[in-house]
């Protein structure tokens, strides 16, 4: 078994991150391969393909959430879990602050790590099916407002005239959602989270349904049409009338976490750092 390297060349553009951890990997004698994009960077170390990448004990992603969300879908179906080293803003989902590099020794050779299984959101869009680890938005596709039916288990909840409508899973509570005011779920819960956006209404108000629940939008009025956005990484257009349908996947996705981790803790520390102003 090996540890596989995703890094955002973005996010750690002079790769000072990427090269502590390959620095650390080489020392401790771990085995690793790389993602294809890093090869030119490191042409001596060994590339992870379709047939290696299945065989990873776990795949060391450098950069934010969004980095998590790209690589997210690929490991939920293979079964690799993900261990995030932070070089985002907040980083919900990452667990290692480059600061910490040292600590992925113990994580790796000792084992000193606990699984944390998050669920999925399936949004079925015209036949085709998505999958969500944080979001599903039905977004407006121009300036001005749309207007969508909202059901579960084929029963109205409302109309509601908005911006757009967030459908989240509880790891998903934690970003847009509670932006848009959305409350916040612990990823124990067996839930999914209905946030609309900028709703033209005073009752307007978040809803928690059940993750076993079948939640149906339809775009009832637009100007032009809508946008189905699927972790702010897939976008799909949707016409009038077309039923999106969301509901928990039976797929998940593990993320590797040091002993004694705690969501509400982290929670406390993140949203902290979030509400700073950098000088």
């Amino acid at each position: 078994m090996a540890i596989g390297i995703y890094t955002n060349l973005y996010k750690d553009s002079d790769l000072a991150v990427t090269n502590g951890v390959i620095g650390i990997l080489d020392k401790a004698e771990i085995e690793y391969y790389i993602d294809p994009l890093l090869k030119e960077h490191y042409p001596s170390c060994k590339v992870y393909d379709d047939a290696v990448f299945p065989t990873l004990e776990m795949l060391i992603t450098v950069g934010g959430d969004g980095t998590i969300l790209a690589v997210g879908r690929r490991c939920a179906e293979n079964k690799v879990p993900i261990l995030g080293v932070n070089k985002g803003t907040v980083g919900f989902m990452a667990e290692v602050e480059p600061s910490n590099l040292e600590q992925l020794v113990g994580i790796i050779k000792r084992g000193e790590y606990d699984i944390d299984e998050r669920a999925l959101l399936c949004a079925n869009c015209k036949g085709e099916i998505f999958y969500a680890l944080n979001e599903a938005i039905v977004y407006r596709g121009d300036t001005k407002m749309i207007t969508v039916d909202v059901k579960i288990e084929n029963q109205l909840v409302d109309k509601y005239a908005c911006d757009g409508f967030i459908v989240c899973t509880p790891t998903g509570s934690t970003a847009y959602s509670l932006s848009a005011g959305g409350a916040i779920m612990s990823p124990k819960v067996n839930a999914i989270g209905l946030t609309p956006i900028n709703s033209h209404s005073l009752h307007t108000r978040p809803i928690i349904v059940s993750g076993d629940e079948v939640v149906d939008i339809s775009v009832c009025r637009a100007y032009e049409d809508a946008m189905l956005i699927i972790d702010g990484v897939e976008t799909v257009r949707i016409g009038l009338n077309e039923d999106v349908r969301f509901y928990k996947s039976d797929m998940t996705l593990c993320f590797v976490r040091l002993k004694g981790s705690n969501f509400y803790s982290a929670l406390l520390s993140k949203l902290n750092i979030w509400g700073l102003t950098e000088n």
